[in-house]
């Protein structure tokens, strides 16, 4: 390729660019979406778990952690720990900036991890795809930027290497936590 073709696809591609608007993202916003996501998430296990930490057979203590994540920074998290006959099951969030969710909470007990992810009401697993352009070509439509998903809900990963989401319920959260109890 000589130096005038070089210099042309340069100045083809910095056209490009300029034609393309960029929308940059709202660190601070993911974030706060995590966040309040996080709360509605316990919430939701604290309506599961009353009737047993009413009778006394699940004690529940709260502590808080930090996480760092680049663009989103420093921020507080709380993590949830069940004492269910002298072992402990922990909630422990992870992270808003991760491939294929919006969020993580990993459930860690004695016999294993479950994973809760924070992700599109019909996603159904991690879907990765590679999209190829050709120059001058713009973004297909199909897929949408990941900021732009459907209303979001927590859902449980299974392991790889085949990831799929279950619909978190209460029926798939106790199964998780005997999961993580009696493997």
């Amino acid at each position: 390729m000589s130096k005038q073709e070089f210099e042309a696809v340069l100045n083809a591609k910095a056209d490009a660019a300029k034609q393309q608007p960029q929308t940059p993202i709202d660190w601070n916003a993911r974030r706060d979406k995590w966040l309040s996501s996080l709360v509605k998430f316990y919430e939701q296990l604290d309506s599961w778990l009353l009737e047993y930490v009413k009778a006394g057979k699940i004690k529940v203590e709260k502590s808080k952690i930090e996480i760092e994540e680049e663009h989103v920074g420093r921020y507080t998290v709380e993590v949830r720990v069940l004492n269910i006959g002298g072992e402990q099951v922990v909630f422990r969030p992870i992270g808003t900036l991760l491939i294929g969710a919006h969020g993580r909470v990993d459930m860690e007990g004695p016999k294993g991890v479950v994973k809760f992810i924070l992700t599109g009401k019909n996603s159904n697993g991690v879907r990765i795809s590679v999209t190829v352009r050709g120059e001058g070509e713009k973004p297909s439509a199909l897929t949408p930027p990941p900021e732009q998903v459907d209303e979001l809900v927590w859902k449980i990963a299974t392991p790889p290497p085949k990831v799929k989401f279950i619909e978190l319920d209460s029926d798939s959260f106790f199964d998780s936590i005997t999961e993580v109890l009696n493997a």
